[in-house]
Protein backbone atom coordinates (compact mmCIF):
# COMPACT_ATOMS: atom_id res chain seq x y z
CA UNK A 1 0.00 0.00 0.00
CA UNK A 2 1.03 3.32 -0.84
CA UNK A 3 2.28 5.79 2.00
CA UNK A 4 -0.25 8.40 1.02
CA UNK A 5 -2.85 5.69 1.64
CA UNK A 6 -1.78 4.64 4.53
CA UNK A 7 -1.51 8.24 5.83
CA UNK A 8 -5.24 8.86 4.15
CA UNK A 9 -6.46 5.73 5.94
CA UNK A 10 -4.81 6.61 9.57
CA UNK A 11 -6.55 10.05 9.69
CA UNK A 12 -9.76 8.43 8.74
CA UNK A 13 -9.44 6.08 11.43
CA UNK A 14 -8.61 9.28 14.08
CA UNK A 15 -11.45 11.11 12.91
CA UNK A 16 -14.03 8.29 13.06
CA UNK A 17 -12.09 7.32 16.91
CA UNK A 18 -12.57 10.82 18.18
CA UNK A 19 -16.39 11.25 16.90
CA UNK A 20 -17.19 8.08 18.74
CA UNK A 21 -15.55 9.13 21.98
CA UNK A 22 -17.50 12.09 21.79
CA UNK A 23 -20.94 10.42 20.42
CA UNK A 24 -20.74 7.79 23.52
CA UNK A 25 -20.34 10.53 26.22
CA UNK A 26 -23.43 10.77 27.95
CA UNK A 27 -25.10 14.43 28.85
CA UNK A 28 -23.56 15.58 31.92
CA UNK A 29 -20.12 14.29 31.15
CA UNK A 30 -18.68 10.97 31.73
CA UNK A 31 -20.25 9.03 33.91
CA UNK A 32 -17.35 6.42 35.54
CA UNK A 33 -19.17 5.66 39.39
CA UNK A 34 -22.94 6.50 38.77
CA UNK A 35 -25.51 5.46 36.56
CA UNK A 36 -28.57 7.65 35.80
CA UNK A 37 -29.73 11.11 34.49
CA UNK A 38 -28.47 13.78 37.27
CA UNK A 39 -31.15 15.98 38.04
CA UNK A 40 -31.63 19.41 39.00
CA UNK A 41 -34.42 20.96 41.66
CA UNK A 42 -37.37 20.85 39.22
CA UNK A 43 -36.56 18.27 37.21
CA UNK A 44 -34.33 20.01 35.11
CA UNK A 45 -31.85 17.85 33.63
CA UNK A 46 -28.10 19.50 33.65
CA UNK A 47 -27.80 21.41 30.75
CA UNK A 48 -24.87 20.88 28.76
CA UNK A 49 -22.64 24.06 27.31
CA UNK A 50 -20.71 24.72 24.61
CA UNK A 51 -20.13 21.85 21.85
CA UNK A 52 -18.39 20.55 19.02
CA UNK A 53 -19.31 19.72 15.73
CA UNK A 54 -18.14 17.05 13.41
CA UNK A 55 -18.93 16.74 9.86
CA UNK A 56 -22.82 16.76 9.81
CA UNK A 57 -22.46 15.19 13.74
CA UNK A 58 -24.94 16.62 15.61
CA UNK A 59 -23.61 19.43 18.01
CA UNK A 60 -21.73 17.11 20.85
CA UNK A 61 -21.35 18.31 24.84
CA UNK A 62 -18.39 20.09 26.15
CA UNK A 63 -17.75 17.23 28.72
CA UNK A 64 -15.47 20.07 30.51
CA UNK A 65 -18.75 22.21 31.63
CA UNK A 66 -21.82 21.78 32.59
CA UNK A 67 -24.87 24.04 33.96
CA UNK A 68 -27.91 22.42 36.09
CA UNK A 69 -30.34 23.53 38.51
CA UNK A 70 -33.49 26.26 38.76
CA UNK A 71 -34.08 27.25 42.32
CA UNK A 72 -30.17 26.91 42.79
CA UNK A 73 -28.39 26.57 39.99
CA UNK A 74 -24.87 25.43 39.75
CA UNK A 75 -21.95 25.97 36.88
CA UNK A 76 -19.06 23.12 36.73
CA UNK A 77 -16.15 23.23 34.81
CA UNK A 78 -12.19 22.36 34.03
CA UNK A 79 -9.92 24.92 33.88
CA UNK A 80 -8.71 22.91 30.85
CA UNK A 81 -10.56 21.49 28.13
CA UNK A 82 -7.35 19.65 27.14
CA UNK A 83 -3.81 19.01 28.51
CA UNK A 84 -0.76 17.71 27.08
CA UNK A 85 0.01 14.50 27.93
CA UNK A 86 3.51 15.89 28.56
CA UNK A 87 1.99 17.59 31.03
CA UNK A 88 1.88 17.25 35.27
CA UNK A 89 -1.91 16.97 34.78
CA UNK A 90 -2.52 19.92 36.98
CA UNK A 91 -5.64 21.86 36.43
CA UNK A 92 -9.00 23.16 38.02
CA UNK A 93 -12.06 22.73 39.04
CA UNK A 94 -14.45 25.68 39.28
CA UNK A 95 -18.28 25.54 40.68
CA UNK A 96 -20.11 28.68 40.73
CA UNK A 97 -23.76 28.03 42.33
CA UNK A 98 -26.56 31.43 42.22
CA UNK A 99 -30.05 31.56 43.15
CA UNK A 100 -31.91 31.38 40.26
CA UNK A 101 -33.36 34.69 38.07
CA UNK A 102 -36.14 35.73 39.14
CA UNK A 103 -37.37 33.36 41.85
CA UNK A 104 -39.03 33.58 45.10
CA UNK A 105 -40.03 31.72 47.69
CA UNK A 106 -43.47 30.70 48.38
CA UNK A 107 -43.14 33.04 51.34
CA UNK A 108 -40.77 35.20 53.02
CA UNK A 109 -38.00 32.29 54.49
CA UNK A 110 -38.62 31.88 58.33
CA UNK A 111 -36.27 34.15 60.12
CA UNK A 112 -34.05 33.04 63.00
CA UNK A 113 -32.21 36.29 64.32
CA UNK A 114 -29.16 37.06 66.71
CA UNK A 115 -28.28 40.50 66.86
CA UNK A 116 -25.20 40.49 69.01
CA UNK A 117 -23.51 44.27 69.66
CA UNK A 118 -20.80 45.62 71.44
CA UNK A 119 -21.64 47.41 74.61
CA UNK A 120 -17.57 48.51 75.27
CA UNK A 121 -17.02 51.80 76.84
CA UNK A 122 -15.64 52.66 73.39
CA UNK A 123 -19.24 52.42 71.75
CA UNK A 124 -19.67 55.62 73.52
CA UNK A 125 -22.13 58.70 71.87
CA UNK A 126 -23.20 58.02 68.75
CA UNK A 127 -21.94 54.90 67.93
CA UNK A 128 -24.22 53.26 70.49
CA UNK A 129 -27.40 55.34 69.67
CA UNK A 130 -26.96 54.13 65.90
CA UNK A 131 -26.30 51.10 66.94
CA UNK A 132 -29.86 50.83 68.78
CA UNK A 133 -30.94 52.74 66.09
CA UNK A 134 -29.95 50.23 63.42
CA UNK A 135 -30.98 47.26 65.52
CA UNK A 136 -34.71 48.32 66.01
CA UNK A 137 -34.71 49.48 62.31
CA UNK A 138 -33.81 45.30 61.85
CA UNK A 139 -36.91 44.00 64.25
CA UNK A 140 -38.97 46.19 61.93
CA UNK A 141 -38.29 44.20 59.15
CA UNK A 142 -38.97 41.41 60.38
CA UNK A 143 -42.56 39.31 59.81
CA UNK A 144 -44.80 37.97 62.07
CA UNK A 145 -43.76 34.33 63.22
CA UNK A 146 -39.80 35.28 62.81
CA UNK A 147 -37.94 34.76 65.73
CA UNK A 148 -34.85 37.27 67.39
CA UNK A 149 -32.82 37.70 70.27
CA UNK A 150 -30.42 40.14 71.04
CA UNK A 151 -27.32 39.82 72.89
CA UNK A 152 -24.71 42.53 74.37
CA UNK A 153 -21.03 42.12 75.35
CA UNK A 154 -18.35 43.93 77.23
CA UNK A 155 -16.44 41.54 79.56
CA UNK A 156 -19.23 39.44 79.84
CA UNK A 157 -22.81 39.31 78.28
CA UNK A 158 -26.40 40.23 78.97
CA UNK A 159 -29.34 38.43 77.17
CA UNK A 160 -31.16 41.68 76.14
CA UNK A 161 -33.93 39.94 74.24
CA UNK A 162 -34.50 35.99 74.95
CA UNK A 163 -35.59 34.47 71.82
CA UNK A 164 -38.85 36.26 70.48
CA UNK A 165 -41.64 35.49 68.20
CA UNK A 166 -42.39 38.06 66.45
CA UNK A 167 -46.23 38.99 67.07
CA UNK A 168 -48.64 41.97 67.61
CA UNK A 169 -47.12 43.69 70.14
CA UNK A 170 -43.62 41.47 70.81
CA UNK A 171 -42.10 43.82 68.04
CA UNK A 172 -42.09 47.18 70.49
CA UNK A 173 -41.08 45.09 73.45
CA UNK A 174 -38.36 43.78 71.63
CA UNK A 175 -37.59 47.31 70.11
CA UNK A 176 -38.20 48.67 74.22
CA UNK A 177 -35.56 46.14 75.60
CA UNK A 178 -32.55 47.43 72.71
CA UNK A 179 -33.65 50.91 73.70
CA UNK A 180 -32.48 50.33 77.17
CA UNK A 181 -29.22 48.84 76.54
CA UNK A 182 -26.32 50.78 78.33
CA UNK A 183 -22.49 50.81 78.09
CA UNK A 184 -20.33 48.66 80.01
CA UNK A 185 -16.30 48.04 80.18
CA UNK A 186 -13.71 45.94 77.99
CA UNK A 187 -14.57 43.87 74.82
CA UNK A 188 -15.59 39.97 75.01
CA UNK A 189 -15.97 39.72 71.18
CA UNK A 190 -16.24 35.44 71.70
CA UNK A 191 -18.86 36.18 74.73
CA UNK A 192 -21.39 37.45 72.40
CA UNK A 193 -20.62 35.07 69.47
CA UNK A 194 -21.07 31.97 71.52
CA UNK A 195 -24.06 33.44 73.42
CA UNK A 196 -25.61 34.40 70.19
CA UNK A 197 -25.10 30.96 68.95
CA UNK A 198 -26.63 29.15 72.25
CA UNK A 199 -29.82 31.57 71.70
CA UNK A 200 -30.11 30.72 68.36
CA UNK A 201 -30.13 26.66 69.08
CA UNK A 202 -33.11 26.70 71.00
CA UNK A 203 -35.06 27.64 67.33
CA UNK A 204 -35.12 25.29 64.61
CA UNK A 205 -36.17 25.05 61.06
CA UNK A 206 -35.72 28.92 59.82
CA UNK A 207 -33.15 30.48 58.69
CA UNK A 208 -30.26 31.73 61.27
CA UNK A 209 -28.06 34.22 60.85
CA UNK A 210 -25.70 36.75 63.59
CA UNK A 211 -25.42 40.12 62.98
CA UNK A 212 -22.16 40.60 65.03
CA UNK A 213 -21.18 44.68 65.60
CA UNK A 214 -18.43 45.62 67.37
CA UNK A 215 -15.87 48.50 67.06
CA UNK A 216 -12.43 47.46 68.77
CA UNK A 217 -10.36 44.46 69.78
CA UNK A 218 -10.80 41.53 71.33
CA UNK A 219 -8.90 41.97 74.75
CA UNK A 220 -10.93 39.50 77.19
CA UNK A 221 -11.71 35.54 75.85
CA UNK A 222 -10.23 34.12 72.59
CA UNK A 223 -8.36 36.70 71.22
CA UNK A 224 -6.25 34.93 67.98
CA UNK A 225 -7.54 34.82 64.58
CA UNK A 226 -7.46 30.58 64.55
CA UNK A 227 -9.57 30.93 67.77
CA UNK A 228 -12.42 32.88 66.29
CA UNK A 229 -11.91 30.29 63.09
CA UNK A 230 -13.15 27.72 65.35
CA UNK A 231 -15.86 29.30 66.36
CA UNK A 232 -17.19 30.45 62.98
CA UNK A 233 -16.61 27.17 61.62
CA UNK A 234 -18.62 25.94 64.41
CA UNK A 235 -21.34 28.18 63.75
CA UNK A 236 -21.17 27.36 59.90
CA UNK A 237 -21.59 23.73 60.83
CA UNK A 238 -25.39 24.42 62.66
CA UNK A 239 -26.63 26.09 59.86
CA UNK A 240 -26.03 29.93 61.32
CA UNK A 241 -23.77 32.41 58.88
CA UNK A 242 -22.18 35.62 61.01
CA UNK A 243 -22.25 39.20 59.10
CA UNK A 244 -19.68 41.01 60.82
CA UNK A 245 -19.64 44.63 61.54
CA UNK A 246 -16.98 46.76 62.14
CA UNK A 247 -17.22 50.31 63.02
CA UNK A 248 -14.95 53.20 62.75
CA UNK A 249 -11.41 52.62 62.06
CA UNK A 250 -10.02 50.67 65.39
CA UNK A 251 -11.97 47.38 65.17
CA UNK A 252 -9.61 44.47 64.48
CA UNK A 253 -10.58 43.50 60.51
CA UNK A 254 -8.33 40.29 60.44
CA UNK A 255 -10.84 39.06 63.53
CA UNK A 256 -14.25 40.42 61.96
CA UNK A 257 -13.29 39.10 58.71
CA UNK A 258 -12.03 35.35 60.21
CA UNK A 259 -15.32 35.49 61.26
CA UNK A 260 -17.41 35.84 58.32
CA UNK A 261 -15.38 33.65 55.93
CA UNK A 262 -15.46 30.64 58.02
CA UNK A 263 -19.08 30.78 58.72
CA UNK A 264 -20.23 31.81 55.33
CA UNK A 265 -21.43 35.34 56.30
CA UNK A 266 -20.71 38.83 55.29
CA UNK A 267 -18.40 41.56 56.11
CA UNK A 268 -19.02 45.40 56.38
CA UNK A 269 -16.65 48.19 57.40
CA UNK A 270 -19.06 51.11 58.66
CA UNK A 271 -16.67 54.39 58.95
CA UNK A 272 -19.59 56.27 59.88
CA UNK A 273 -21.38 54.68 62.47
CA UNK A 274 -24.18 56.94 60.87
CA UNK A 275 -24.36 54.19 58.19
CA UNK A 276 -25.18 51.11 60.72
CA UNK A 277 -28.98 51.26 59.84
CA UNK A 278 -28.73 50.56 56.27
CA UNK A 279 -26.05 47.76 57.07
CA UNK A 280 -28.80 46.13 59.33
CA UNK A 281 -31.94 46.78 56.94
CA UNK A 282 -30.09 45.55 53.88
CA UNK A 283 -29.26 42.10 56.28
CA UNK A 284 -32.97 41.94 57.31
CA UNK A 285 -33.87 42.34 54.23
CA UNK A 286 -31.89 39.78 52.66
CA UNK A 287 -32.88 37.19 55.07
CA UNK A 288 -36.73 37.32 53.70
CA UNK A 289 -35.05 36.82 50.02
CA UNK A 290 -33.61 33.79 50.79
CA UNK A 291 -34.16 30.88 48.54
CA UNK A 292 -32.17 27.96 49.77
CA UNK A 293 -30.33 27.17 52.59
CA UNK A 294 -27.99 24.56 53.78
CA UNK A 295 -26.48 24.21 50.23
CA UNK A 296 -23.58 21.87 50.40
CA UNK A 297 -21.23 21.21 47.28
CA UNK A 298 -20.25 18.06 47.49
CA UNK A 299 -17.20 16.92 44.30
CA UNK A 300 -16.18 13.59 43.98
CA UNK A 301 -12.79 13.27 42.29
CA UNK A 302 -12.76 10.67 39.40
CA UNK A 303 -10.04 7.48 40.48
CA UNK A 304 -6.74 8.80 40.01
CA UNK A 305 -7.52 12.38 40.54
CA UNK A 306 -5.11 14.18 43.02
CA UNK A 307 -6.64 16.95 45.27
CA UNK A 308 -3.76 19.77 45.55
CA UNK A 309 -5.59 22.65 47.14
CA UNK A 310 -9.10 23.88 48.30
CA UNK A 311 -9.00 27.88 47.91
CA UNK A 312 -10.49 30.41 50.20
CA UNK A 313 -13.25 27.91 51.73
CA UNK A 314 -13.51 25.67 54.90
CA UNK A 315 -14.17 21.99 53.94
CA UNK A 316 -14.06 18.49 54.85
CA UNK A 317 -12.73 15.24 53.29
CA UNK A 318 -14.48 12.22 52.88
CA UNK A 319 -12.76 9.54 50.97
CA UNK A 320 -12.02 10.91 47.41
CA UNK A 321 -15.12 12.94 47.98
CA UNK A 322 -14.45 17.10 48.87
CA UNK A 323 -17.44 18.57 50.95
CA UNK A 324 -18.11 22.35 50.84
CA UNK A 325 -20.85 24.22 52.72
CA UNK A 326 -22.27 27.12 51.16
CA UNK A 327 -25.14 27.91 53.72
CA UNK A 328 -27.78 29.90 52.75
CA UNK A 329 -28.54 31.62 49.37
CA UNK A 330 -30.79 35.04 48.77
CA UNK A 331 -32.06 36.11 45.35
CA UNK A 332 -29.42 35.93 42.85
CA UNK A 333 -26.77 35.89 45.12
CA UNK A 334 -23.11 34.03 43.56
CA UNK A 335 -21.05 31.81 45.90
CA UNK A 336 -17.85 29.80 44.22
CA UNK A 337 -15.76 26.83 45.16
CA UNK A 338 -12.26 26.54 43.58
CA UNK A 339 -9.99 23.28 43.62
CA UNK A 340 -6.63 22.89 41.98
CA UNK A 341 -6.24 19.11 41.16
CA UNK A 342 -3.99 16.81 39.13
CA UNK A 343 -5.38 14.93 36.70
CA UNK A 344 -3.83 11.51 35.19
CA UNK A 345 -2.05 12.48 32.10
CA UNK A 346 -0.03 9.70 31.07
CA UNK A 347 -2.52 8.03 28.07
CA UNK A 348 -4.76 9.88 25.42
CA UNK A 349 -8.17 10.27 25.39
CA UNK A 350 -10.98 11.53 27.51
CA UNK A 351 -10.01 11.54 31.59
CA UNK A 352 -12.68 11.34 34.45
CA UNK A 353 -12.10 14.72 36.33
CA UNK A 354 -15.13 14.98 39.13
CA UNK A 355 -18.38 14.44 39.78
CA UNK A 356 -20.71 17.06 41.36
CA UNK A 357 -23.64 17.41 43.04
CA UNK A 358 -24.89 20.22 44.93
CA UNK A 359 -27.77 19.57 47.56
CA UNK A 360 -30.11 22.53 49.48
CA UNK A 361 -33.20 22.91 50.97
CA UNK A 362 -35.09 24.59 48.29
CA UNK A 363 -37.39 27.29 49.78
CA UNK A 364 -39.18 27.94 46.29
CA UNK A 365 -40.57 24.17 45.95
CA UNK A 366 -40.41 23.78 49.98
CA UNK A 367 -38.95 20.24 49.63
CA UNK A 368 -34.90 19.13 49.27
CA UNK A 369 -33.30 20.38 45.96
CA UNK A 370 -30.09 18.86 44.30
CA UNK A 371 -28.57 19.39 40.87
CA UNK A 372 -25.85 17.46 39.52
CA UNK A 373 -23.21 17.02 36.95
CA UNK A 374 -19.81 15.59 35.61
CA UNK A 375 -16.53 16.98 34.27
CA UNK A 376 -13.93 15.53 31.90
CA UNK A 377 -11.17 16.65 30.32
CA UNK A 378 -9.47 15.42 27.07
CA UNK A 379 -5.52 14.33 27.33
CA UNK A 380 -3.94 14.91 23.61
CA UNK A 381 -0.82 13.72 22.59
CA UNK A 382 0.51 17.47 20.66
CA UNK A 383 1.04 19.76 23.53
CA UNK A 384 -0.26 22.11 20.51
CA UNK A 385 -3.93 20.76 20.76
CA UNK A 386 -3.74 21.99 24.70
CA UNK A 387 -6.05 24.74 25.82
CA UNK A 388 -4.80 27.83 27.51
CA UNK A 389 -6.70 28.09 31.18
CA UNK A 390 -10.82 28.72 30.91
CA UNK A 391 -11.02 32.43 31.15
CA UNK A 392 -14.03 32.50 33.81
CA UNK A 393 -11.53 29.83 36.27
CA UNK A 394 -8.63 32.52 35.40
CA UNK A 395 -10.41 35.31 36.81
CA UNK A 396 -11.28 33.16 39.97
CA UNK A 397 -8.21 32.12 40.09
CA UNK A 398 -7.14 35.64 40.10
CA UNK A 399 -8.90 36.77 42.64
CA UNK A 400 -7.75 34.79 45.07
CA UNK A 401 -4.46 35.84 44.13
CA UNK A 402 -5.62 39.50 44.71
CA UNK A 403 -7.38 39.16 47.61
CA UNK A 404 -4.19 37.93 48.76
CA UNK A 405 -2.13 41.20 47.89
CA UNK A 406 -4.80 43.14 49.34
CA UNK A 407 -3.66 41.12 52.93
CA UNK A 408 -0.20 41.43 51.97
CA UNK A 409 -0.34 45.17 51.63
CA UNK A 410 -2.19 45.57 54.66
CA UNK A 411 0.24 44.19 56.56
CA UNK A 412 3.11 45.81 54.85
CA UNK A 413 1.71 49.07 55.68
CA UNK A 414 1.15 48.07 59.31
CA UNK A 415 4.70 48.03 59.60
CA UNK A 416 5.58 50.95 58.18
CA UNK A 417 6.63 49.72 54.63
CA UNK A 418 4.59 52.32 52.64
CA UNK A 419 6.06 51.93 49.49
CA UNK A 420 6.83 48.46 49.54
CA UNK A 421 2.84 48.02 49.89
CA UNK A 422 2.18 50.49 47.12
CA UNK A 423 4.55 48.51 44.83
CA UNK A 424 3.08 44.98 45.86
CA UNK A 425 -0.08 46.45 44.87
CA UNK A 426 1.34 48.29 41.48
CA UNK A 427 3.02 44.87 40.39
CA UNK A 428 -0.16 43.01 41.00
CA UNK A 429 -2.47 45.66 38.72
CA UNK A 430 0.02 45.23 35.40
CA UNK A 431 -0.62 41.40 36.27
CA UNK A 432 -4.32 41.85 36.19
CA UNK A 433 -3.88 44.05 33.13
CA UNK A 434 -1.91 41.99 30.85
CA UNK A 435 -4.30 39.24 32.22
CA UNK A 436 -7.42 40.95 31.26
CA UNK A 437 -5.82 41.80 27.71
CA UNK A 438 -4.96 37.90 27.41
CA UNK A 439 -8.75 37.05 28.70
CA UNK A 440 -10.16 39.73 26.57
CA UNK A 441 -8.42 38.22 23.06
CA UNK A 442 -10.03 34.92 24.07
CA UNK A 443 -13.60 33.83 23.07
CA UNK A 444 -15.42 33.95 25.84
CA UNK A 445 -19.13 33.03 24.40
CA UNK A 446 -21.71 34.32 26.80
CA UNK A 447 -19.43 34.44 29.71
CA UNK A 448 -17.73 37.15 28.07
CA UNK A 449 -19.11 40.04 29.86
CA UNK A 450 -18.85 38.36 33.08
CA UNK A 451 -15.11 38.06 33.32
CA UNK A 452 -14.81 41.61 31.82
CA UNK A 453 -16.32 42.88 34.97
CA UNK A 454 -14.40 40.34 37.02
CA UNK A 455 -11.48 41.75 36.00
CA UNK A 456 -12.42 45.64 36.28
CA UNK A 457 -13.31 44.99 40.12
CA UNK A 458 -9.87 43.97 40.77
CA UNK A 459 -8.10 46.12 39.05
CA UNK A 460 -10.12 48.54 40.58
CA UNK A 461 -9.18 47.69 43.91
CA UNK A 462 -5.71 47.55 43.56
CA UNK A 463 -5.33 50.10 40.96
CA UNK A 464 -4.57 54.10 41.46
CA UNK A 465 -8.14 54.16 43.24
CA UNK A 466 -6.76 51.92 46.18
CA UNK A 467 -6.09 54.08 49.26
CA UNK A 468 -3.01 53.13 49.92
CA UNK A 469 -1.88 54.40 46.28
CA UNK A 470 -3.92 58.37 46.13
CA UNK A 471 -3.32 59.30 49.67
CA UNK A 472 -0.32 61.71 49.58
CA UNK A 473 0.12 61.93 53.42
CA UNK A 474 0.91 57.84 53.05
CA UNK A 475 4.09 59.65 51.33
CA UNK A 476 7.53 58.54 53.42
CA UNK A 477 10.02 61.73 53.27
CA UNK A 478 13.99 60.93 54.58
CA UNK A 479 14.13 60.79 57.86
CA UNK A 480 15.42 64.24 58.94
CA UNK A 481 18.84 64.82 60.23
CA UNK A 482 19.28 64.14 64.11
CA UNK A 483 16.48 63.16 66.60
CA UNK A 484 12.92 63.17 65.49
CA UNK A 485 11.13 65.98 67.02
CA UNK A 486 8.78 65.00 69.97
CA UNK A 487 6.36 66.51 67.97
CA UNK A 488 6.53 64.76 64.89
CA UNK A 489 3.35 63.16 63.40
CA UNK A 490 2.35 59.93 64.35
CA UNK A 491 3.39 57.23 61.41
CA UNK A 492 0.59 57.26 58.57
CA UNK A 493 -0.21 53.48 59.82
CA UNK A 494 -1.32 54.66 62.89
CA UNK A 495 -3.62 57.70 61.05
CA UNK A 496 -7.02 57.71 60.72
CA UNK A 497 -6.75 57.45 57.12
CA UNK A 498 -3.86 54.91 57.28
CA UNK A 499 -6.33 52.28 59.42
CA UNK A 500 -9.47 53.22 57.08
CA UNK A 501 -7.16 52.06 54.11
CA UNK A 502 -6.63 49.48 55.74
CA UNK A 503 -9.94 48.15 56.55
CA UNK A 504 -11.26 49.00 53.41
CA UNK A 505 -8.61 46.63 51.46
CA UNK A 506 -9.93 43.85 53.81
CA UNK A 507 -13.93 44.87 53.44
CA UNK A 508 -13.27 44.24 49.50
CA UNK A 509 -10.82 41.47 50.18
CA UNK A 510 -13.31 39.04 51.49
CA UNK A 511 -15.53 38.51 48.53
CA UNK A 512 -12.84 38.33 46.27
CA UNK A 513 -11.97 34.77 47.84
CA UNK A 514 -16.05 33.66 47.47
Amino acid sequence: MKPTNVAVLTALGMLFTSVSVYSLTPPGGIAWQRGGADVGSGGVVPEQVGTVKVGDAQPQPDISRFTAGSTLMIDGRVGNAKLARSSNGETFIMLEARGGDGLAARSAAPVNLSLVIDRSGSMKGTRIRNAISAATSAVDRLSDGDVVNVVTFDTQTQVVVAPTTIEPGARERVNAAIRGITLGGDTCISCGLEEGMSLLGRTSGKVSRMLLLSDGDANHGVRDVPGFRGIAQRAQTRGVSVTTIGVDVDYNEKIMTAIAQDSNGRHYFVENDSGLTRVFEEEAQSLTRTVATNAEATIELAPGVELSRVFDRSFRRSGNQVIVPLGAFSGTEVKTVLLKVRVPSGREGVAPVASVDLGYRDLVSGADGRCSGKLALEVVADAAQATELDPVVNGRVQRTETAAVLKDANTLFEQGKVEEARRRLSAREATLRSAADKARSTPGGARAKDVNSDFDRQIAAVGPENPFRNEPQFAQPPPAAGKPSPAAPAPAQESRAGKSAVRKNAEQALPFAF
